[in-house]
């Protein structure tokens, strides 16, 4: 849209998820469905399964959790997404939350 510009941290941001699959109640993802950053351009709304998620964050790649904004290539970022090693497990977790498990606080599909 001419005139308009996406947000500053939208720019340097690699993948943003916007809703999660989890295994069982309370369990580990399975999967989410997000956007992913192709050079200049954002993707389609991808799932993302759990084991390809890890391996980006392993690469340093800048990942979080939010919703599309109203113009295209934005979003409104909730918080960024980490790994962490709980009890020897890895896990995906929502920085602002106390880690306990695989928990980004997105809503499910």
């Amino acid at each position: 849209m001419r005139g308009k510009r996406v947000s500053k941290s939208g720019r340097k941001l690699d993948i943003v998820l916007v809703a999660a699959r989890y295994v069982g109640l309370g369990g580990q993802l399975k999967v989410a469905r997000g956007y992913q950053r192709r050079g200049y351009v954002w993707g389609d709304l991808e799932l993302i399964d759990r084991q390809m998620l890890i391996d980006q964050l392993k690469a340093k790649k800048q990942v979080a959790i939010g919703r599309v904004a109203g113009l295209p290539g934005d979003f409104e970022v909730d918080g960024k997404v980490n790994l962490v090693n709980i009890e020897g497990t890895e896990s995906v977790v929502n920085e602002e939350d106390e880690p306990r498990g695989d928990d980004l606080g997105l809503p499910l599909f």
